[in-house]
């Protein structure tokens, strides 16, 4: 066999292998794809309470994290779903929680949870918070609230339904949001809350 017949088998060979792995690669990627989605159908489900069809039921956990502080006194530090905010003080510092409504837009009810517990505040967080996004008067209807961090829905400028507690003192709070589907609102998902912690009683969520 020639030098030239030679080479050119051994390029049909690597060729031939370079063919089979990437069509390997791609057989894996679409089997990753597919335990992707099943992972985040599982994920989405786990921490459902009830049929998620029907009001009454409860998905937990939908946003958590813990906040070390908010700058002062206390370095500002924060981990799970808040992002450390200096604010130069860690008293008096509101959580604010846009949910995924807008005046202008959805008409829903919505209900949600928020526990926890404020070490600087010798506080427990259990918070209650309902209405409903009506967007034919675009006006929130029918707010209730309890709890002890002063609770709070409004809507900001932008349309967007923001609920919020007041925290004396943010030093080592944590909390969890919980939320259950109610009326013709629908069940929230993981993910689906924005936060930003701020000095000021209303902030503006883009």
């Amino acid at each position: 066999m020639s030098l030239e017949t030679t080479i050119a088998t051994l390029v049909s060979a690597a060729n031939n292998l370079t063919a089979m792995v990437n069509g390997k690669i791609g057989s894996i990627n679409a089997t990753m794809a597919s335990a992707l989605v099943q992972f985040n159908e599982w994920r989405g489900l786990k921490d459902v309470e009830g049929d998620p069809n029907y009001p009454g039921t409860i998905r937990k956990n939908i946003f958590q994290g813990h906040v070390y502080g908010t700058g002062g006194v206390f370095e500002a530090q924060a981990i799970g779903d808040f992002k450390p905010t200096d604010l130069g003080a860690s008293a008096d510092v509101y959580m604010h929680f846009q949910i995924p409504l807008n005046i202008n837009v959805n008409s829903e009810m919505f209900w949600f949870n928020i526990k926890g517990y404020s070490y600087g505040a010798a506080k427990i967080i259990d918070e209650t918070l309902v209405g409903y996004c009506y967007q034919p008067t675009r006006t929130l209807h029918n707010v209730s609230t309890f709890g002890n961090m002063t609770p709070a829905v409004y809507v900001d400028v932008n349309g967007n339904v923001v609920m919020r507690i007041l925290i004396p003192s943010i030093y080592y709070t944590t909390i969890r949001i919980d939320t259950m589907r109610v009326g013709n609102g629908r069940l929230f998902n993981l993910g689906d809350l924005k936060n930003k912690v701020s000095l000021a009683d209303t902030v503006i969520f883009s």
